[in-house]
């Protein structure tokens, strides 16, 4: 029975934990043959990959990565640019330092990895990139203003990508998560972070957070041919919270004692929003 990435090359990064090795772990059980890349040596434990230590935020590592990966793979058919930084702090005490940091991470190398492996995917008739933004790029949530922005720009980027190069046959789209908590970042948290996480599951109509796994599994929606006329587009994974909200909370449907993703432990630390 054939796979749907049976054969097919495809790069992660951001791949070491959480979302991104979610991700990595979907599209092996697809069949591809996956480079798996962080700036966490951790990453070389990823099962069944190849992997590549780069830190992104350095100019011109993004481009040399997927050089090396096209080493690796021999091939490029699908491109996913999860790897972010996601600094917390008030608006007027973010630094130039941080703000260089969050762009370099999340735009800067979001750019130029999708320009180098497009040119990859032009060559070869077509493929696919898949950008990780954020339900925050939609919603601002505080203190992360830099944060923010800088998934805002990776939808304007997203779309840029599937403006130009949809008449190459390379389609570029993007997955917005909404909270997402793994297990054992929920099995870690002190009390009083317990509790503000159940308050925000209040916002969500679905009355849960997200899994990693379902984050991924939108990402190899977008990424597969199953969505071969689906370009410049962008999907929110987040349970219904943009949905809306209750004007007065008290009218809200009350919180389960137990929340699915939030009281249980496992592995896999990582939270984006």
């Amino acid at each position: 029975m054939s796979r749907r990435f049976d054969g097919r090359g495809v790069v992660v990064t951001g791949a070491a934990r959480g979302i991104g090795r979610a991700i990595v772990a979907a599209f092996q059980a697809e069949g591809a043959r996956v480079v798996a890349v962080d700036v966490l040596p951790a990453v070389a434990e990823v099962p069944g990959v190849e992997a590549l230590v780069a830190d992104l935020s350095r100019p011109g590592a993004a481009g040399a990565m997927v050089a090396d990966a096209a080493g690796l793979l021999g091939r490029i058919d699908v491109l996913v640019n999860n790897a972010a930084v996601m600094p917390d702090g008030p608006l007027l005490d973010v630094t130039e330092a941080e703000w260089d940091r969050t762009f370099a991470v999340n735009v800067r190398a979001v750019f130029f990895a999708s320009q180098a492996a497009a040119r990859h995917m032009v060559e070869r008739g077509g493929g696919a990139i898949v950008n990780l933004s954020s339900a925050n790029a939609v919603r601002s949530e505080s203190p992360e203003a830099p944060y923010n922005a800088s998934k805002a720009a990776v939808i304007a980027i997203t779309r840029s990508l599937a403006h130009e190069l949809g008449h190459h046959g390379v389609r570029a789209n993007c997955v917005a998560p909404g909270e997402t908590l793994t297990p054992e970042e929920a099995a870690e948290m002190s009390p009083g972070d317990r509790a503000a996480e159940r308050e925000y599951v209040r916002r969500i109509p679905l009355r849960r957070v997200g899994r990693a796994a379902e984050q991924a599994a939108a990402v190899l929606f977008l990424a597969s041919d199953d969505a071969s006329f689906i370009t410049g587009e962008t999907l929110v994974v987040d349970g219904g919270e943009l949905a809306g909200d209750w004007y007065d909370r008290s009218q809200a449907p009350s919180l389960p004692d137990h929340i699915e993703g939030l009281d249980e432990s496992g592995s896999d630390p990582e939270r984006t929003a």
